[in-house]
């Protein structure tokens, strides 16, 4: 409809009367509120009405000429020749003076005011009463245009209209200065809500209204209203819509609310004012606005401190906001404008640990979209940075160095590719040395000299790495110490290879190769130590003798000794005759390696060449002992007898207090292979005697010794030998009854009647050993009884039975007794072959002592009868004997039946056989028994 879409254009232009137009950022913006209401106005008219608005107009006058003609047709046509009247006047006023009363006006008012009066009902009065109010207002008649809206506003209180009634009722009595009457009208087209027509401008004209009543806090709704509308489209949860891409109107409309706002809150308790006004009203995405906007105008007033309180009143506010680093950097310029130079810092500082990258502002976020902050974060660690470093240098104190280091280290992380990188990293380097973080600097320096490209100043940041490295490791002890220094030596090796043509370059080089090599690293060692050598330009004469000797002692080291003995005798040739021993010595070591390498290797041959090359090279060396003596051990292993004797004779000669006993051992084994008993018999038996030698080892010497002695024909040495065995090794007490044995039995063969003394020291030994006590000394010390009983047995038998028989038959019968306790002790050991052989002795002794007593001598002088008489007396006397011999030897043969047949058993046999041929001579019981047995 024609009319809405004039009225539309008519109601702006007041509205646009209380607007300003202002650009973004802090400009240079009016300072009161006169100035915004005051603000000049650009008005942009329509195009002019053609000429078939005057043809109309003509036609409708025409027509209302006309009598008689339809009520409801002569209200219409004065209802649109008014429109016509008042749409053509106001035309003609956007091209003209403002203030001029047209006469199209008054004839429109005419118009409304007839139709009004004679055609009171007419359907369609709500909206003449609003075309008169227009007519009166737009011809300068405003209490005229305020009545005529109170009378439409009570008339038609349903109109359509209403909404726009009620607004042009506000802006006439607020240019009237009623602001409260004004008030209320703008709240009824806002009671309306968001649909009502002019909402959003009501809103911002009640805030005014409240606002020229003083009542400022108030006000702050309604002005949030018209944020709230503009900014968020009624959504308080909706997308925020940057100012500046707004339509001008509402960038305008929006910027002079943001204006009397930051007012409302300088007149409050500005930022805090923002926050309570926030808590009570509802947290709103151009939060922002409203502290950047106060902060605008703090500026602007030069009130420097509170526009930098404020804009850091959001940020402490919600420093994750996108909008907060912003803020922040306004606080940073408003302090800067202020002359603080102190809180700028201060800002600039909390700027950079609140918004560095990689900080709780950068999740989700991308630097690139971000540039402004990005450079301002740039900037401010670089001054931040910069600042305590000099105040370090100033006050010499290590936390200011420490802070320094910090910023220098976030602006390299932060810009890792910014130009002056490697120019920050040599800073950081200086801070970190200066507040002794000494590995931290040395790595940074080193970061400074070969992570960037080359320039001047890469040598001397990688050469302060290393002064670096040395105060840190002035600090540490153990294992960090240890790994810190070999990270040193890379380091040096790095400048050294980096930097060829700096002064103590090859220094560096020969002190890393001397600490690898200190650290075993050998590789490494020899690598470097080479490096020394290829140095261009040459290393002097002693630092190539130390490349040298360190690539000798590395290879020998890893076992490469034919490298070695090469490269210790090029350094040899360097050194001065002080060191030349010492290289000799190392020579010889090297040569000896090689002959233990091939000992190892199974090639004996090569490694006794080796072994006695050692003498020919370094004859004074302090291996030449070691390696003759090992030449022997492999001659030994070779056994070549003759000439591991001659090289260990040579030995004991010129060393002879050099492994003594071992090469007494060695002589001795050589000795006794070469077949020469009596040289190994002679050492062995020295092992023995050597009190410095391990027992048993002196005990199994001594047994060799005899043996030897024994081999050698040298019996009474052989002897000796095994008398001291008994002597000095009792226990075990198995052993030492060997011995005695074979004592015992040489010197039965030899006829020594000492043989007895052995017998008596076997069977005692048995009888002590206790636990000791085996089944071998058991049937030793039984054998040995037998062997002492046989004197006894002996001494039985040479007793004759001569008159008077009384007499010497009591001295046989003793000595029967003897003899009976003797076999009878060598019965209690059990041994099956001596109990045979006792038990049969035994019987032979009744038998031997029935014999004697028929064969005694008869007394003299007896008669024939008297003989024969005696005879038989000496019968009687003699068969008790004989039954306790076959009775003996019948026990003996018993044992056949329990698989037991000697020669001690036969023997029984045979004895019972000859004692009752009738019933023990029969050949077949023998042969039966014997079958038995087998």
């Amino acid at each position: 409809m024609r009319v809405r879409v004039l009225l539309a254009a008519g109601l702006a232009l007041p509205l646009l009367a209380a607007c300003t137009a202002s650009g973004g950022g802090r400009t240079n913006a009016p300072a009161t509120i006169n100035d915004l209401v005051s603000r000049p106005i650009e008005v942009r008219p329509d195009t002019p009405s053609d000429a078939s608005a005057s043809k109309a107009m003509d036609n409708y006058r025409k027509f209302l000429q006309l009598e008689n003609t339809d009520p409801r047709l002569r209200a219409e046509a004065m209802r649109r020749l008014g429109d016509l009247n008042l749409e053509s006047g106001q035309l003609e006023r956007m091209e003209s003076e403002l203030g001029q009363i047209d006469l199209m006006g008054a004839e429109a008012i005419k118009l409304y005011t007839q139709l009004l009066k004679a055609y009171p009902d007419y359907p369609r009065n709500d909206e003449v009463l609003y075309q008169l109010a227009r007519a009166y207002e737009t011809t300068g008649q405003p209490d005229q245009a305020l009545a005529t809206l109170d009378r439409l506003a009570a008339r038609v209180p349903q109109t359509p209209q209403i909404d726009e009634v009620q607004f042009r009722r506000g802006e006439l009595l607020f240019s009237a200065k009623r602001y409260a009457e004004a008030e209320a009208a703008y709240a009824l087209v806002i009671h309306d809500g968001v649909h009502a027509a002019f909402y959003t401008q009501s809103l911002y004209k009640h805030g005014w209204t409240l606002f020229k009543q003083g009542k400022n806090q108030e006000s702050l709704p309604s002005f949030a209203g018209v944020l709230d509308q503009t900014l968020l489209g009624g959504n308080v949860q909706g997308r925020l819509k940057a100012p500046e891409d707004l339509a001008r109107a509402s960038r305008e409309l929006v910027d002079d609310t943001l204006r009397v706002m930051s007012i409302t809150f300088s007149y409050l308790d500005g930022p805090q004012s923002i926050g309570q006004f926030l808590a009570s009203y509802g947290e709103r995405p151009y939060a922002y606005l409203l502290y950047s906007r106060l902060g605008d105008l703090y500026v602007d007033k030069q009130r420097y401190q509170d526009a930098a309180t404020t804009d850091r009143a959001f940020v402490a506010r919600d420093a994750l906001s996108e909008h907060a680093p912003v803020l922040a950097m306004q606080a940073i310029e408003a302090y800067r404008k202020g002359g603080f130079s102190q809180l700028v810092l201060d800002g600039k500082r909390e700027f950079v640990e609140r918004y560095q990258l990689g900080s709780a502002f950068w999740r989700g976020r991308q630097p690139s979209e971000y540039p402004t902050v990005v450079k301002e974060l740039r900037t401010n660690l670089k001054d931040v940075a910069t600042y305590y470093h000099a105040l370090g240098q100033s006050s010499n104190h290590i936390e200011d160095y420490r802070e320094a280091a910090k910023w220098y280290r976030a602006t390299l992380e932060s810009f890792p590719n910014d130009p002056d990188s490697a120019a920050t990293s040599e800073l950081l380097a200086e801070t970190l040395y200066a507040s002794h973080q000494y590995v931290d600097a040395a790595g940074e320096y080193e970061r400074a000299a070969y992570d960037y490209p080359k320039r001047a100043a890469s040598g001397a940041s990688a050469y302060a790495a290393l002064g670096a490295y040395q105060k840190a490791e002035a600090e540490l002890t153990g294992p960090a110490k240890t790994q810190l220094h070999m990270r040193a030596v890379e380091s040096g090796i790095k400048f050294a290879q980096a930097f060829p043509e700096h002064p103590d370059s090859g220094g560096v080089l020969t002190r890393a190769a001397e600490d690898l090599s200190d650290a075993h690293d050998l590789p490494r060692a020899i690598e470097v130590a080479r490096l020394v050598l290829a140095h261009r330009p040459p290393v002097d004469v002693e630092k190539q003798r130390i490349a040298w000797t360190i690539i000798g002692q590395a290879s020998f080291d890893r076992g490469l000794f034919a490298d070695a003995e090469s490269a210790y005798i090029k350094a040899r040739g360097l050194a001065d005759p002080k060191m030349r021993a010492d290289l000799t010595n190392r020579i010889a070591a090297a040569v000896y390696e090689q002959g233990a390498a091939k000992e190892k290797a199974g090639d004996a041959a090569g490694a006794v060449d080796d072994f006695l090359r050692v003498a020919r090279v370094a004859p004074d060396s302090k291996i030449h002992a070691t390696a003759q003596y090992d030449a022997a051990a492999q001659l030994i292993n070779l056994k070549q007898w003759d000439r591991a004797i001659g090289v260990l004779e040579d030995y004991r000669r010129e060393f002879p207090n050099d492994h003594a006993a071992d090469v007494r051992r060695k002589l001795a084994v050589a000795y006794a292979e070469a077949k020469q008993p009596a040289q190994a018999a002679v050492e062995f038996d020295r092992i023995a005697r050597d009190d410095k030698e391990d027992r048993a080892v002196r005990r199994e010497a001594l047994m060799r010794a005899a043996d030897l002695y024994g081999k050698a024909g040298n019996e009474t040495e052989a002897s000796a030998a095994l008398e001291r065995f008994v002597a000095e090794y009792p226990v075990p007490v198995s052993d030492a009854e060997e011995v005695r044995e074979r004592l015992a039995t040489a010197a039965v063969k030899r006829g020594d009647p000492g043989a007895l003394h052995w017998f008596r020291e076997i069977v005692d030994a048995d009888a002590r050993a206790g636990a000791q006590r085996t089944d071998r000394t058991r049937f030793l010390a039984a054998q040995a009884q037998l062997e002492l009983a046989a004197p006894v047995r002996d001494a039985f038998r040479r007793i004759h039975l001569v008159a008077p028989l009384k007499r010497s038959l009591a001295a046989k019968r003793k000595a029967l007794e003897s003899a009976l306790a003797a076999y009878k002790a060598a019965l209690d050991y059990h041994v099956a072959e001596v109990t045979t052989a006792a038990t049969f002795e035994m019987a032979e002794l009744y038998r031997t002592l029935a014999k004697d007593v028929i064969g005694s001598e008869r007394p003299s002088r007896l008669s024939k009868d008297e003989l024969e008489q005696y005879e038989v007396l000496l019968e009687e006397q003699a068969e008790p004997f004989d039954e306790q011999a076959i009775a003996i030897h019948e026990s003996n043969t018993a044992r056949a039946r329990d698989g037991l047949y000697d020669e001690w058993v036969k023997k029984s046999y045979l004895a019972l056989a000859e004692l009752d041929p009738g019933r023990y001579g029969k050949t077949e019981l023998t042969q039966d028994v014997v079958t038995t047995v087998n």
